[in-house]
């Protein structure tokens, strides 16, 4: 026998509450079909134990070999057990229970009748596909045949005497073997569109539909024709008490009360009781919002009910209540008779009675009053459909082989017969004052036709109308006497009439959702029958062995409703038969006074048999051994007469009659004699009426009125919430940057207060103060301040203003000018403040700018006041002192540095353009601020400001006394523009003249020696130069001298200087001008640019053809240097081409593994939207929200990759370790920081799309209504009262909010690590890239809400994890030993020189890295630091410059411990990690480029390679340039010393260093070309640079990169590659990338840059 594995349901059910609740998985067992019939009953019971096992544990077959280890002792046991029975009391054994949920009922086929199993379909299914799209296409509109079809009077009653308590038994036992309602998951609508002229539409909309929704199914089903579509059945079909205890155990232990067998009662009467509520458990009940009010309300006002629609209406509610009162009378009688039994058997025992009992008055005493009543009042006869079997009856006894399950044509139609005889409501009778009548109750005014009070006010009103009923049971039931007073109405109301007519409160007004609070039943009813694929009526009818109607009229056998009919056939377009009639209208047409038709009739019995025969538990099986002799007895003595009269108190004979049929009105069978029984009855009797609630106008002034169709905007609620997050989500990223911003200007001012109030200044001398002198306004709207010293000069009659570092920045002449004297030019005006601590001094003079000072305290400033005094007036001075002033009004009143900067650049700019000739200033009309400027005259600190250098330096001095040509101590308009003009002019000789001026200090024509040698000094201070300890300038001054022949005169004449200045550099001269500072970008853009145009390049302008241009910077090697093939591209296209073609070349690892990582992560991407459109389709989320769902997910999974990718590159150790192995031929390990960006900026792009799609999904679901959601989205609870909108989803769910939370920590950590960011704030930017861990943590909760799929971040995160922490584990190991400080040195602009001990294992290449932290400035900051020792040293060495807060607070500790000689911190260090530049020698050629402290890995390299000069041969690499591009030497005078070791180990040639001081001008100013011109001739005389004592060329200005590599492919155009290596400011790094991918288009060698920028 082949064995099949078993089935399991796709979706498990989701209920209304919110739960999700997998009751049973759907298994067919092929196996019990062999073997059932063979094995003895207790392996038989063994096998079914351990299939079960295998459903609820969802094994596959292996679990089964695992069960059937322990089969055996089970048997043991099993045998053993019904060896010595157990017995309930005294009478029978134990017998077997009737399970909740109809699996195991059939032990041959265990899941028919089983709970979530399909329903039968008897006849053929009609999708309009095959497989499962709603039959009946091409049918009319259900709202327009239920116009046709059921439309009536209300108030027409039973014929046959039915009642309302026959047609709501009907309805709770619909719910005892059906519940098929809710709708499928994911949610199909196939809504009913509402015509124009319907009373739903009274706004004629042309697309209004009626919401609705397709049945659950079987989700095997529906993917053939051979495989239609198949509902199912969420409980069993079996009568087996789901309606009192639940279709689980679950729900069953929650209704019990686990003491003497009872239920949970809120009484101990049980005709007073009711169960307990449900407030505490919360049992996932339906809980629509009642159409009256409009309005959720909790769960919890419900009481613990097994049925979870037992609340729909109150006479459900009643029946449900009368069942469970029921239950515990019987176990009451029980526990009397049987006192001995424990809870459990007497709960099973009264529990198989009860279902007993029930089963009994459903076959017996209600099914054959609604099959049919005669006119005679016989009901249908039962007794040919015995249960042994008969002539009628095709089964006999149990029957295995009999299907139980509910039949689609029952569900969609048969059944719903009910509708046509439910009443508009009911009408209660209340005995009291002996008499029997219809009491009233209170409702409020809004609910009824009572207009003349407010809507609020209560009214008395008669009866309980229906269509306010639903959803608010408990109003009426609860009410005192509530249950009692409802029997009696149901017993004493009137059904409807049997016809096809549906009152309007079900057919209108029944209740709907709250979107659409009232609905068409009769509408419903047809669309479900379609939902469910059922064929036409007369397919239905001749599946059941009936006669096809071959014309319309012979719908109804007695001829009823032929204008109905008729008009229904035009509907249908008039064909001959109805054949393609829906089974509902056709159905129900049959409908005769006796009851349902020949259809509905034969459907339903057809069931109703189905059930009892094929339901093992059936009372009349005595096969089952379950219920004793007595007991049977019992239960054919037992109706529903007897039910009610135990369980209310309904009953007054007094009143009432006795009765004989609960299910006729009055009680009674109808006299066939007498129109009705109300003739048999006393005027105080209660009376049996019809369910009038229309009476006619004048007979009853108040009448409870159905409240009209409402609808409700499921977002409206959200509007704001959406609006507010959206642009709070907008606003996150201004909002950190600005908090960025405030944070960068706190620091700044912080860090201003603390130079201007907290720093050690030295002790002031005679003539001398300090203070903080105003200059103006920072960009941050900040007051710009500058710690000076003031120093009164009174030989000189000057003062001078100088910062700390002793240059003078500012210079105040008091000096007597040569112009007529007046009061006012000599005349000094100071202003003190009055407040704030009267700390502020303005000092006012005559052409000057004004000197605002503030000091730390009123004495200083008091004092600093009395020597200006004394000062001034010591120099003739009139000292004048004005009121003190307020010191804001001081602050705008003072002339400052920046509002002159605005004058100075008009001053230039007019200079400027008079010059170039564009502006004649006799033809152009002057304004005010011209004419300022033309007024200006310059003092000697703007003088020196416009040429960029000190007010104090020789070379300004002189220039500045040249230029002031009439002496007064100010430079004029005029007297600049001549000067300035000769520099414009290109005239060699009339430059050189004026340079020969200036130091011509006697003006005799002659410059002696001490002025040469003062020209060369003036030189040197123009590069912070004193004095060059490596150079003797007074020897290399008389080596100049006597290769003149000048030595022994002493002197130079005009002509000298000129042959030594003009000596093959007369176009160098040409080219020479003074480039200005004028703080102005359009100042003089005329005449910079035609001196620029004459400028060639950092090459070029010195040679004068290209072999000079290769030797003048490149120490050729002594290789034969054969033609240089350069293929110049001739049009713009082949250098595009070319420059493409060389750029993948250079960079194709970098290229392939960029490329394969976006591939990558764009098929994740793809593969996630991909399965959310076409795979997950089904899921139904991507319907709802459209294909932003299909983005999100795909962005979501690539977020994932992603940052989880993130922690690969952060793995510095074992990057550092594979990169030292072959794979970095393959890996550009060096790239990873690069990596790290780029998928930084993928993750951050992603998370953009997720976040907007998500915004665009909540939207969409935001306007779902609730049942919609809970479909979807399953792992959430809801309360079913509550409105899950935009707030709820985004911050009420983990997923929501754990979102928000990520997208603020996100945009914190990117705005934080922008380069802006990092420069200013490097603390705050450690701080928050550390939030990478909440990251991390808050992506595994935001995944963890499985709000869409399960968590797939482990799937991502894992890998990556486990390397990262091995990493940290690396680096935590490491950083567990402190290293001692051996040496600390404080060095120029900023830097300290650390030298500490090597840990024994610490192996490390030339140009590594390190990170270091420092246990007194915080154990756990570490900061990355480029090592500057060379492997063979014993030593580690850093040099570190103090640029940010952690770096500045390490210099000042050192600073301390050195200053006070004490023991040096403690270190911790992790690394070392690599980076490119150690790769140096791995090219034949290497061009290092350093600027500022980017020299740091190039200080290591040149150790390393002085110390391996003498084994070079074995380095692949043949030749290094080492370009040096510092503003100063002096900055870095430690470099000097290492480039000296260099020069003097290297011997070969194998190290060409180049030198460029970029403090300097441009290299065509004057002052630079100067500077070239000597440092050619002492390099020519000397050997050595005049400012650094090195053989290495100095160059002035920033190298021109891109003739360097032109020349260098020149020289080295037998090698394929050359490798570019730079780390300095990424603007110098730019252009060094610049000038590589440009000669990256040409033939050559390929320049491979790489490059750090700090």
């Amino acid at each position: 026998m082949i064995l099949k594995r078993k089935v399991f349901s796709e979706i498990p059910p989701s209920y209304p509450d919110g739960g999700n609740r997998n009751i049973g998985l759907r298994v067919k067992f092929r196996l019990l079909h062999h073997c059932a019939s063979t094995l003895p009953h207790p392996t038989t019971f063994v096998l079914l134990f351990i299939l079960r096992f295998e459903q609820n544990k969802n094994c596959l077959d292996p679990c089964m070999v695992v069960s059937a280890m322990g089969a055996l002792a089970f048997i043991f046991f099993v045998f053993i057990a019904t060896s010595v029975p157990r017995v309930v009391g005294d009478e029978h054994e134990e017998f077997e229970r009737v399970p909740n949920d109809g699996w195991f009922n059939n032990l041959l086929h265990p899941d028919w009748g089983a709970i979530d199993t399909q329903m039968l379909r008897v006849s053929p299914a009609s999708y309009s596909d095959g497989v499962y799209e709603p039959s009946g296409k091409n049918r009319p509109n259900p709202l327009e045949i239920s116009k046709i079809a059921f439309a009536g009077a209300n108030n027409q009653s039973s014929v046959r005497n039915r009642n309302a308590l026959m047609v709501f038994f009907g309805q709770q036992l619909v719910e005892e073997i059906l519940d098929a309602q809710r709708s499928g998951c994911p949610i199909e609508y196939f809504n009913i569109k509402v015509p124009t002229d319907h009373k739903y539409n009274p706004d004629k909309k042309d697309n209004l539909e009626m919401p609705f929704q397709r049945a659950r199914y079987d989700q095997t089903t529906g993917y053939s024709p051979n495989n239609p579509r198949q509902q199912i059945n969420e409980i069993s079909p079996y009568i087996d008490g789901t309606l009192i205890y639940g279709a689980g155990k679950a729900v069953e232990d929650a209704v019990r009360s686990f003491k003497d067998g009872m239920l949970a009662a809120s009484s101990d009467d049980i005709k007073d009781s009711f169960p307990i509520s449900n407030e505490d458990i919360r049992l996932p009940y339906a809980n629509p919002p009642a159409p009256r009010d409009h309005y959720f309300r909790p769960v919890t006002r419900f009481r613990r009910y097994g049925n979870p629609r037992t609340h729909e209406n109150p006479f459900m509610l009643t029946m449900a209540t009368v069942w469970f009162r029921y239950h515990n009378v019987v176990a009451h009688k029980l526990k009397m008779k049987h006192s001995d039994w424990d809870d459990e058997q007497l709960f099973l025992s009264a529990r198989k009675l009860t279902i007993a009992q029930y089963q009994k008055i459903v076959m017996y005493d209600w099914l054959p009053s609604w099959l049919g009543i005669d006119e005679d009042g016989k009901q249908f006869d039962m007794s040919d459909y015995p249960y042994e079997g008969g002539k009628k009856n095709k089964y006999a006894g149990y029957d295995p082989h009999v299907i139980p399950n509910i039949a689609t044509e029952f569900q969609a139609a048969a059944m719903r017969f009910g509708h046509t005889l439910v009443p508009s409501g009911v009408y209660p009778r209340r005995i009291d004052n002996e008499k029997c009548y219809i009491p009233t109750r209170k409702v409020k005014a809004r609910f009824s036709t009572n207009t003349s009070v407010d809507e609020d006010d209560q009214v008395d009103v008669e009866g309980i109308r229906l269509c306010n009923a639903f959803w608010v049971p408990q109003e009426t039931t609860e009410a005192e006497n509530g249950i009692d007073e409802i029997v009696r109405g149901l017993i004493y109301t009137k059904s409807a009439m049997e016809d096809n007519v549906i009152v309007t409160d079900l057919r209108e007004d029944v209740f709907g959702t709250l979107d659409w609070s009232r609905r068409d039943l009769g509408a419903l009813n047809i669309q479900r029958g379609r939902d469910m694929g059922l064929p036409g009526y007369n397919d239905i009818r001749e599946a059941y062995g009936l006669k096809r109607r071959m014309s319309w009229e012979e719908i109804n056998d007695d001829g009823l409703y032929p204008e109905v009919i008729e008009n229904l056939k035009n509907l249908y377009g008039n064909t001959p038969a109805p054949d393609d009639l829906d089974l509902f209208p056709g159905g129900l047409l049959e409908t005769t006074m006796n009851g349902p038709g020949e259809l509905f009739q034969t459907i339903v019995l057809n069931q109703f048999l189905r059930v009892r025969h094929g339901d093992r538990f059936w009372f009349e099986n005595r096969q089952n051994g379950i219920y004793s002799d007595e007991e049977i007895q019992e239960i054919w003595d037992t109706d529903f007469f007897h039910v009610l009269n135990e369980t209310t108190n309904f009953y007054d004979p007094a009143y009432m009659p006795e009765m004989t049929n609960v299910f006729r009105c009055g009680g009674i069978e109808m006299d066939p004699n007498r129109t009705t029984d109300q003739d048999m009855r006393m005027p105080n009797d209660c009376q049996c009426g019809d369910p009038n609630f229309e009476w006619p106008t004048g007979e009853q002034t108040t009448r409870e009125e159905c409240t009209p169709l409402k609808h409700f905007d499921y977002f409206e609620s959200s509007e704001a919430d959406y609006i507010i997050t959206i642009i709070a989500v907008i606003l996150s990223l201004p909002i950190t940057i600005g908090a960025m911003l405030l944070l960068v200007r706190l620091r700044h001012n912080t860090l201003s207060t603390k130079v201007n109030q907290s720093q050690n200044l030295p002790t002031a001398g005679e003539d001398e103060f300090y203070a903080t002198e105003w200059v103006g306004r920072t960009g941050y709207g900040l007051l710009n301040s500058r710690t000076v010293k003031v120093q009164m000069d009174s030989n000189r009659h000057k003062i001078n203003v100088s910062n700390l570092k002793g240059q003078v920045i500012r210079i105040l002449d008091l000096r007597r000018r040569n112009v007529e004297e007046t009061n006012d030019k000599s005349r000094a005006t100071v202003t003190r403040s009055e407040n704030k601590g009267q700390r502020l001094l303005m000092l006012s003079i005559p052409g000057e700018i004004d000197l605002v000072l503030y000091f730390q305290n009123m004495e200083q400033r008091d004092k600093a006041h009395e020597s200006l005094k004394r000062f001034f007036e010591s120099n003739q001075w009139i000292y004048h002192e004005t009121t003190q002033m307020d010191e804001g009004v001081m602050w705008r009143e003072a002339t400052t540095i920046d509002q002159r900067k605005k004058v100075l650049a008009r001053f230039f700019k007019s200079v400027l353009s008079e010059l170039s000739g564009k502006v004649e200033r006799s033809s152009v009309a002057i304004d005010e601020a011209e004419q300022e400027a033309l007024m200006t005259k310059l003092t000697r600190t703007e003088f020196a400001d416009a040429l960029g250098l000190q007010a104090n330096s020789i070379f300004v001095r002189n220039m500045f006394v040249l230029v002031d040509s009439s002496g007064d101590g100010f430079v004029s308009f005029d007297e600049f523009k001549t000067y300035f003009g000769i520099l414009c002019s290109g005239d060699a000789d009339k430059k050189a003249e004026m340079f020969f001026q200036m130091f011509d200090t006697s003006r005799t024509g002659k410059m002696s020696k001490a002025n040469y040698k003062q020209m060369i000094k003036s030189l040197l201070e123009l590069n912070e130069e004193t004095g060059n300890k490596k150079v003797d300038i007074n020897t290399m001054v008389d080596k100049v001298f006597k290769q003149m022949g000048k030595e022994a005169e002493g002197y130079l004449t005009l002509d000298d200087f000129k042959a030594i200045m003009l000596s093959g550099d007369a176009e160098v001269w040409k080219a020479a001008t003074l480039n200005l500072d004028v703080g102005d970008g359009d100042a003089g853009a005329g005449v910079r640019k035609s001196v620029n145009n004459r400028a060639k390049s950092f090459v070029a302008n010195y040679n004068k053809n290209k072999a000079k241009r290769v030797q003048s910077l490149i120490a050729v090697p002594d290789v034969e240097l054969r033609s240089a093939p350069r293929s110049q591209p001739t049009s713009k296209l082949q250098i595009k081409l070319q420059t493409f073609t060389r750029y993948i070349d250079n960079h194709r690892r970098q290229i392939f593994w960029f490329s394969l990582y976006t591939l990558v992560l764009a098929a994740i991407f793809v593969e996630r939207a991909y399965y959310y459109s076409v795979e997950r389709e089904h899921g139904g989320l991507r319907r709802l929200a459209g294909y932003g769902v299909s983005i999100t997910r795909g962005a979501a999974s690539a977020q994932m990759f992603t940052y989880a990718s993130l922690l690969v590159t952060m793995s510095r150790n074992t990057l550092t370790f594979f990169r030292e192995t072959f794979l970095h031929r393959f890996i550009p390990f060096d790239n990873f920081h690069d990596m790290h960006i780029y998928i930084a900026f993928l993750g951050i792009l992603f998370t953009v799309m997720h976040v907007v799609g998500h915004m665009i999904n909540f939207y969409h679901i935001s306007t779902q209504t609730p049942g919609d959601v809970v479909c979807y989205f399953r792992e959430f609870y809801r309360p079913t009262h509550v409105l899950p909108d935009f707030k709820y989803w985004t911050y009420e769910t983990i997923t929501g909010l754990t979102g928000v939370l990520l997208l603020l920590v996100l945009v914190v950590m990117y705005v934080f690590a922008m380069p802006f960011s990092r420069r200013h704030l490097f603390n705050a930017f450690s701080i928050t890239h550390r939030l990478y861990i909440v990251t991390y943590i808050l992506m595994f909760l935001h995944g963890s809400g499985r709000l869409v799929q399960p968590p797939l971040w482990g799937n991502f995160f894992i890998g990556p994890m486990v390397l990262f922490l091995f990493d940290k584990f690396i680096s935590v190991r490491r950083n567990k030993v402190l290293l001692p400080v051996h040496k600390a040195k404080l060095l120029p602009s900023g830097v300290i020189n650390l030298v500490f001990k090597r840990p024994l294992t610490f192996d490390y290449q030339s140009g590594q890295w390190i990170r270091i932290a420092c246990p007194t400035l915080g154990k756990g900051e570490y900061h990355p630091f480029t090592l500057t020792s060379a492997p063979h040293e014993e030593h580690l060495s850093l040099h570190i410059r103090a640029v940010g807060p952690w770096t500045d607070n390490l210099r000042r500790l050192f600073e301390s411990k050195i200053g006070n000689k004490q023991d040096f911190p403690k270190i911790y260090v992790d690394g070392p990690f690599g980076e490119s530049h150690q790769d140096w020698y791995r090219y034949p050629v290497s061009v290092l480029v350093g600027g500022g402290i980017g020299i740091t890995p190039f200080a290591s390299i040149l150790k390393d390679i002085a110390h391996r000069s003498k084994n070079l041969a074995r380095v692949p690499c043949q030749k290094v340039y080492f370009i040096w591009v510092t503003r100063t030497q002096r900055s870095f005078e430690w470099m000097t010393d290492i480039i000296r070791q260099v020069e003097t180990a290297d011997t070969s040639g194998f190290v060409d260093v180049q030198i460029c001081i970029t403090q300097l001008k441009e290299k065509f100013d004057l002052r630079t070309t100067m500077l070239y011109i000597c440092e050619r001739h002492f390099q020519k005389v000397a050997g050595l640079s005049m400012f650094t004592g090195l053989r290495a060329k100095t160059h002035f200005g920033r190298p021109k990169f891109s003739d360097f590599f032109e020349a260098l492919k020149i020289v080295h155009q037998d090698v394929s590659q050359i490798g570019v290596f730079s780390c300095g400011p990424g603007a110098m790094t730019r252009n060094v990338n610049a000038a590589c991918v440009e000669h990256n288009a040409y033939t050559g060698p390929s320049l491979i840059h790489h490059y750090e920028n700090f």
